[in-house]
Formats: C-alpha cells, structure tokens, sequence
C-alpha cells in the first residue's frame, strides 16, 4: 500500500515538473537549453532532474504522456463489454488523449507539434511509444487469446493513434475524435474482409 501512495506521488511529482520544463524548452528551444538550466528554472537540482528523466526529450514527452494518460492503465481497468470486439475496447482506452484535445486543443497541438518537428524529440516519442506498447499488451493479455496477439493489438492501436495525431495536427476542421475513429473503422474494415477471405 505505502508503494503505491508513494508511486502516485512520484508520478504526481514527474508530471508536474515535466509540464514546468516543457514551457521552458517551447518557450527557448530544447537545443537551446542545458540540463542544467532547465533543472535551475524549475527549481531542482540537475541530479534531481535525472532522478525523475532520462533526457530533456524525455521531460517534454512526459508532459504530452501526463495530459493524455497511460493507455496500459486504461486498459487494465476496463472490462469488456457485450458484443464488443477488441477493437472497439483498444479505441475506448484512448478515450483520455481524446478528451484532452477536446478540453484543450491548442495545448495538445503545440506539444506534438514540438515533438514531430524536432529529430531528437521525435525519437524519444518512438521509444515512448514502444515502452507504451509492452505495458499495453501486457494489460490486454486478459482479452486475447494470446501474448502474440496483445503484442499485434497495442502496436496496432498505438499506430493507429500516431498516425490519427499526425493527420490531427495537419487537419483543418477534423477533431481528434472523428481521426481516430476513422482510423480505428479503418482497421476494423480490414479485420472484417480479411475475416471474410479466410
């Protein structure tokens, strides 16, 4: 019990600084700024910093990871329900990073912006994006009928979810929703015809 309380405080604690650094590297350039002065901006030491990030990258995917959620976390604590195809429960456990962009669009654009825009960035997010997938398959284990199969559903969704941010933050007039949604039909068109062949 003591773990958790203290594993929620720590996550508390990350997102919080990871928000302070993120204004701070949009506001200068992350090449523009050390380590060091982006722990002395937000008031911690350097060691501090690498206590709680492995790279400046890292502390700026963390503030567009903290704003939309873990989707492994989502998945653990839903249930299935009638009738509804893996699919469908993969697009609900993004339903977080959708209402974000809902509540604050603006926000959510500048940070992937941000991150697509810049290489060093853009790698750390593909590394999130891969931890994001074992922790997601690992949490979908219980809907499948094998590893195999959760390893294929979260790298799929989470593709998904990529792709619907890219042509989101390139789109005039869509949301994030009706992107993602397409997507996720997309892909269920696919399962379906290729259901149908077999």
């Amino acid at each position: 019990m003591g773990s958790m309380v203290r594993d929620r405080v720590r996550e508390k604690m990350k997102a919080e600084l990871a928000e302070q650094a993120y204004a701070l590297f949009a506001a200068r350039g992350v090449e523009n700024v050390t380590v060091q002065q982006a722990a002395q901006a937000i008031g911690i030491s350097r060691a501090t910093f690498f206590r709680y990030f492995s790279s400046k990258e890292d502390a700026v995917v963390t503030a567009l990871r903290s704003t939309t959620g873990h989707f492994s976390d989502v998945a653990t604590s839903m249930s299935s329900q009638p009738g509804e195809s893996l699919l469908e429960l993969l697009r609900r456990s993004f339903e977080s990073a959708v209402e974000c962009a809902e509540k604050d669009p603006a926000t959510m654009i500048s940070r992937i912006e941000l991150i697509k825009s810049t290489p060093a960035l853009r790698a750390s997010w593909q590394e999130s994006l891969r931890e994001q997938q074992v922790a997601l398959a690992q949490a979908l284990s219980p809907f499948c009928a094998d590893q195999r199969l959760a390893e294929t559903a979260a790298l799929l969704s989470l593709s998904l979810y990529d792709h619907a941010l890219d042509r989101w933050v390139g789109s005039t007039g869509s949301t994030l929703r009706e992107i993602l949604d397409e997507a996720f039909d997309f892909a269920a068109m696919i399962d379906d015809n290729w259901a149908v062949k077999r």
